[in-house]
This record gives structure tokens, sequence and C-alpha cells, in this order.
């Protein structure tokens, strides 16, 4: 969670314009004049709801810099969806109504007294343009609040397995039907203490006998203290070849000011040990080879690399040496950018596997249409990829960060299948 000067004055002057445009619209549109006081429309509150979230938020801006605990992030987080939960209907609103006023304009869909023209020969009552707009403004405000709601009390754990069968004509035969489950972000401190919940993520997981469990990064927020307690959960998966993990950007403390050098080697070290209290042997910059039946394959992970302003840690090359002649290679990379930055221009990695994106916990995806504010950042942001003999599956995250919510991008359990057979993908 990295706060940017330009993210925190885009969030002034949002915040500042839609209380603005919101308060004149209401007052402008009134016949007569709402006590200072009312609730909620009233002047008093579109000063000082907005005068509250920016103190607020200035004040975690500024203390979030030297945070020595995990508890600001779950602040944060609580705090920013009561803001979405009251703005995000405010902008929704005043949009209903403006767009609607204007197209309504069209005289012939009004009679002269500024109501709407009985239809249907009089039998709906007539209704006066003002309340009209303002139900539309309404019912356009609700949708937002709505989803939010659900988010947070059913979709950041509505976990949701997705299957993929992926055939490689190199992959050897003693690994055909290996059996991968894929996941990433758990951000440990924005989960706080929902062990119950995730103690069904791992039933799920141990439900499909995986050979492989991959995760893809982002252990922790930023503190190794988000670590505690989670061995007794995460350390139940189980897999019959191995558990691998990597670091993600959000592992090497950098989202911090420490006091000392010295206090952010030892919280990295202690990250990178959690990763063995909770099962996983971890690769960083570094390739484990299995074998099967006097047959290999290799498996490599590799230091966070992204572009600018996430770290670039990785070494692909010092984290491939000695695979140069095993025939199939599978790649662990947290962040999607460094496919194609790297991966597919330089080496011959068959499978990666990155996370990163959380599909921005937002989005909209029927069957074979995907939307999500992620595609406008992230090149890679969600599900498969290819290009030419090699893959790419970006996982959505288990966790959550920043927003304790989930809106049509549910938590992920990746399930891929590997088979051998000419170069293709099919459903599982």
């Amino acid at each position: 969670m990295r706060y940017s000067l330009e993210a925190y004055v885009g969030f002034l002057i949002f915040t500042i314009l839609i209380d603005f445009l919101l308060h004149r619209l209401i007052h402008n549109d009134r016949e007569q004049p709402l006590s200072r006081f009312a609730f909620p429309l009233g002047t008093f509150w579109f000063i000082s709801v907005p005068a509250f979230y920016i103190a607020s938020f200035s004040t975690i801006f500024a203390l979030i810099q030297t945070a020595e605990s995990a508890l600001i992030y779950v602040v944060f987080q609580w705090l920013l969806t009561s803001y979405l939960a009251i703005y995000l209907p405010k902008l929704f609103y005043y949009l209903g109504h403006r767009l609607t006023h204007h197209a309504i304009r069209i005289k012939s869909r009004f009679a002269g007294n500024g109501q709407f023209k009985k239809m249907n020969e009089g039998r709906y009552p007539t209704i006066s343009r003002k309340k009209f707009l303002s139900q539309v403004g309404i019912l356009m405000a609700s949708a937002p609040f709505i989803s939010l709601l659900f988010g947070v009390m059913k979709g950041r754990f509505a976990f949701s397995k997705r299957y993929t069968k992926l055939s490689f004509p190199n992959l050897p035969a003693a690994f055909d039907g290996l059996k991968i489950v894929q996941i990433s972000d758990l951000h440990l401190g924005s989960l706080n203490a929902n062990y119950k919940e995730m103690e069904e993520a791992v039933q799920l997981i141990n439900d499909e006998d995986p050979d492989l469990i991959c995760f893809t990064g982002d252990l922790v927020n930023n503190f190794y203290e988000e670590t505690i307690g989670w061995e007794k959960i995460f350390s139940k998966m189980k897999a019959n070849v191995g558990k691998y993990s990597i670091m993600g950007n959000h592992d090497y403390g950098d989202y911090s000011k420490w006091p000392s050098k010295q206090a952010k080697a030892d919280n990295l070290r202690k990250i990178k040990e959690a990763h063995e209290r909770l099962g996983f042997t971890l690769l960083n910059n570094s390739s484990e080879l299995l074998e099967c039946e006097g047959e290999k394959i290799a498996v490599t992970g590799v230091e966070n690399w992204g572009h600018p302003p996430f770290p670039q840690y990785g070494d692909l090359q010092k984290a491939s040496k000695g695979t140069e002649e095993i025939p199939f290679k599978l790649l662990l990379s947290h962040d999607p950018d460094h496919w194609d930055a790297e991966v597919t221009k330089k080496f011959d990695h068959d499978l990666t596997l990155a996370g990163h994106t959380h599909g921005m916990q937002f989005g909209i995806e029927f069957k074979n249409f995907q939307w999500s504010p992620a595609k406008y950042k992230f090149r890679r942001w969600a599900g498969l990829y290819n290009i030419d003999k090699q893959y790419l599956y970006v996982n959505r995250g288990l966790g959550y960060l920043g927003m304790p919510a989930r809106v049509g991008m549910p938590p992920e359990i990746t399930v891929i299948e590997l088979t051998r057979g000419p170069l293709g993908t099919e459903p599982m």
C-alpha cells in the first residue's frame, strides 16, 4: 500500500468537489431551504463529513511512513471502506441526477407544468420532475452501496476455484497429469484474525489433492508480525510433491521508514523465516529440480521484478542457473509485467505463475467477457495468456489489500493440470 502525493491530491480534489456539487444540486433544487443541521442534507454535514475524512486520511498519510505495527493497515482499510460507502453513492447520485436531467429535457416528454405527461390513459399517477430526478439518483446511489456491502460481508471470502488444463510436448512423461494449485497475495495483515474463513480456503485446496502448491508472493503488507499465528492454518495445506513460494513487492518492508537498516533487515529475515513456518520452500532467485522416474522438471522462483515504483530485486539469470538442460521449466514471478519485459524475450520458461494485480478486487466477469479497472494499469491482469510456446497465468489473489472487500472479483484458487501432448489449453 504505497501512498503517493498524486493519489492524495486526487482524493482531496474529489472529496471537496463532489460535496460542493452535490450540496449545490440539492439546495438549489429545493423550494424551501433546509436547516443547516438537518441530517443528512444540511450544510453542516456537507462540511463536517469531508473534513473528518480529509483529517483522518491526512493523519494516516503521515503515520504510515514511520509505522511500526500492522494495525495501521487495518485502520486504513476500514476507514477506506466507510469512505467509499459514503462517497461512491454520492458520486452515483450526482451522476444519475444530472444525466437524467439532461435526458428528460426533451420537451415532448413533459407537460407544461413540469410534470410527466399521463400515459396509458391516466392509469399511472403523475410525478413531479424534481421527485423523479431524486428517485433516479437514489436508485443509482444504491447500486454501489449494496455492491460494496456485499463485497465486505460475503465477497472477500467467497473463494473461487478456476481450472485450466495445459498441454506441452516437452513435458516429461513421468509428469503427465501433474496438478498445480496456485494461490497469491495473502496480505495476512489485512486478513487480521479471520482464521476460520481461511481454513475453508485451505480445505478447498486440500480437496484437490495437488502435487504442487505454489504461492506467488505478498505474504504480508509490510511487517513480519502479520504472519504470527497463521502457521496453524497454512501449514495444513498438503501437496504430494512440494510447496513453493516467492517474495512479492510488499514482503520487503519498503512501505515504511525504518529506524535503522538493521531493523528493516531483521523484518525481512523474519518474513523469509515465516515462509518456512507456513510450510513453504522459499525460492529466492533460485531453482529446485523435481525428479520422477529418472526425468526432471525445474521450478524456478524469482524475487520481485516490476516496473517502477515497484522494486526490481529479481535476477532471473541467477535463478535459472542449472536449469539449462531441463526440458520443462515452471517459473514463479510475482509481477506479471516481468513476463513481457524479460521472461518471453530472454528465457524459455514454459509456464509462468504470477499474481500482484488482485484484479483490483473489483470487476465484471461473464462467460468470455472480462472487465476490471486493473486492465488500465496492467497489460496482463487476470487469467491465462500465451505468446508462442510460453504461457502466463495471473492469479486474482486470495487475500485483499486496502479495501476489505471483493466485488465481482472473488478470491481465487487456481488449479492447473499439466499434460503431455500438442501445445494448447482446454478447460478441465
